[in-house]
């Protein structure tokens, strides 16, 4: 058991405060920026080895070049691990 200090908390409330304190702050921070998904992570490549799916025609693909989940210049004739596909227009 943890004995209280002269301000009258025990050491494991402060670090238990602490922690929830710093936790809370980077849910805030990251609440307000969505990180992207790095290109190696989803195993982009620069040309699409499967036929009809390419960023192009993905439901994430925002044209010219760019993507709401990897991060980076997308070209539209590349392809990923998260492409689905756009909805028909």
């Amino acid at each position: 058991m943890s004995e209280p200090s002269q301000s009258g908390k025990s050491r494991r409330f402060v670090l238990t405060t602490g922690g929830l304190l710093l936790a809370a702050a980077a849910v805030g921070v990251a609440g307000t920026a969505e990180a992207k998904m790095a290109q190696k992570g989803v195993q982009y490549v620069a040309k699409s080895p499967k036929p009809n799916m390419n960023c192009g025609n993905c439901a994430s693909f925002l044209a010219p070049a760019a993507c709401k989940i990897v991060d980076g210049v997308i070209s539209p004739a590349a392809y990923c691990m998260v492409w689905s596909p756009a909805p028909k227009k």
